[in-house]
């Protein structure tokens, strides 16, 4: 536990930072809020069911410990501010990034694996309608993507530790 709440924290970090920064000015009070809000995070991390991902939960809570502190001192929220904020917490550059990535790693596959990945993953087709597009059978098709697919996340999951 102590290992993927530590993981949490350093991944997390500087983009909260950054969030709660920009709304609120007194550095002491932005240090606080975050060390509030990973506190959180942990007494809750049993209630997290994964609706969203972990950064969104996160953000959530942040801006949940930002009222209270603005609540508990009597501060203004500048509205524009917070929009402004969570609409840069929403385009997440690092996850556009990783998806080029792997969309560059699937299109330098040899055939039929990269045939077989971009129309389950891009076109959505069922196995079968993969089978009969490539020549092959439904079963080695599907074998085939989740061997590749495997074989990709353990690929990116080395890189990005």
């Amino acid at each position: 536990m102590y290992d993927h709440i530590k993981q949490m924290y350093l991944v997390y970090y500087h983009e909260l930072y950054r969030f709660v920064a920009k709304l609120c000015r007194d550095p002491d009070q932005v240090d606080d809020i975050i060390q509030n809000t990973f506190l959180e995070a942990i007494k809750s991390m049993e209630t997290f069911k994964s609706h969203s991902s972990l950064k969104t939960w996160l953000f959530g809570i942040a801006k949940h410990q930002l009222y209270r502190q603005f609540r508990k001192n009597k501060i203004q929220l500048d509205l524009d501010a917070l929009a402004e904020a969570e609409l840069a917490t929403q385009s997440d550059f690092s996850d556009k990034l990783l998806a080029e990535q792997i969309l560059d790693a699937i299109n330098g596959l040899d055939p039929p694996h990269n045939e077989i990945m971009r129309l389950r993953l891009i076109d959505g087709l069922s196995f079968k309608e993969i089978g009969m597009r490539v020549g092959k059978t439904e079963n080695y098709c599907r074998v085939n993507f989740f061997r590749t697919k495997d074989k990709l996340r353990k690929e990116f999951a080395y890189e990005h530790m």
